[in-house]
């Protein structure tokens, strides 16, 4: 079956839908027509560690399933539908990392009030603790290019994500990546 495109497009164009075996050509020109619409969604959506490559696969394995599982009539409702499942597969994805991150419960334990007075209070470290710390930052502070720096200044005075990207004239997701890849060199450096 094939649809041309609404309101006044090229009228030469067409774009096939409802297939029952998906063609490969035909799938790399309709992946093609709808790339504007993966990449944006996903810049929108911030997933760290979720490399641009990585979510394009993603998103052609989700054209897949919309191109055989769609019945409609028209390109602007296979395009919404298209979209849809483009968001509930990120949104997926970012549920799966944030489940990751997630402590198990056998591991937790309760606190106690010497846990509490020594969280409360920063002067009750140890002298070894405050050095190892200290050293750290100055380990981090070598690794980080000049953005991630300043990137890190600014959520350490206490600038949310966008009033960062505000002060310093770039993207919410620019600097969400830079805080991402300092977090990843701390993580690093603590690891060693």
């Amino acid at each position: 079956m094939r649809l041309d495109h609404e309101k006044g497009k090229n009228k030469g164009e067409t774009l096939r839908i409802g297939w029952q075996k998906v063609d490969e050509q035909e799938l790399i020109e309709t992946f093609r027509r709808y790339y504007p619409l993966v990449r944006k969604l996903w810049q929108q959506f911030f997933i760290p560690d979720l490399e641009l490559a990585d979510w394009e696969q993603e998103a052609r394995i989700v054209m897949v399933k919309v191109i055989l599982s769609y019945h409609g009539a028209s390109v602007g409702q296979f395009s919404g539908f298209l979209k849809q499942s483009l968001v509930n597969r990120i949104l997926d994805l970012y549920r799966a990392r944030q489940a990751n991150k997630r402590i198990p419960a056998g591991l937790l334990a309760a606190m106690t009030d010497n846990d509490t007075e020594t969280l409360s209070d920063y002067r009750n470290c140890r002298p070894e603790e405050i050095t190892f710390c200290q050293a750290s930052v100055r380990e981090l502070v070598k690794e980080c290019s000049y953005f991630e720096r300043e990137v890190l200044i600014c959520i350490h005075q206490g600038y949310s994500t966008a009033e960062a990207a505000h002060k310093m004239g770039c993207s919410k997701r620019k600097v969400q990546s830079a805080l991402s890849r300092a977090r990843g060199k701390l993580l690093r450096i603590l690891m060693y």
